[in-house]
């Protein structure tokens, strides 16, 4: 499953406002490893957070190649 670029570009422009999209890209090449388990942390604590978003970040997050593409898009903008 791929992310729309419009998702991303949205993700982009609010990590953007505040000022942490190098730390998010940083966190997301050195914490891959762990991401496929904090797509299952997202997935199992849904019910308490109740949001699309989150289901759609633990998608993202269990797509490495999508992971390192974002990563890539975060360190271009």
């Amino acid at each position: 499953m791929r992310t729309s670029s419009v998702a991303w570009t949205k993700w982009a422009e609010t990590l953007s406002r505040f000022k942490i999209e190098g730390l998010v890209a940083w966190l997301l090449e050195a914490g891959e490893p762990l991401t496929l388990v904090g797509a299952q942390m997202l997935y199992f604590g849904q019910p308490l957070l109740g949001h699309d978003r989150v289901n759609d970040l633990a998608h993202f997050l269990e797509d490495k190649e999508e992971v390192s593409a974002f990563v890539a898009f975060l360190r271009k903008d």
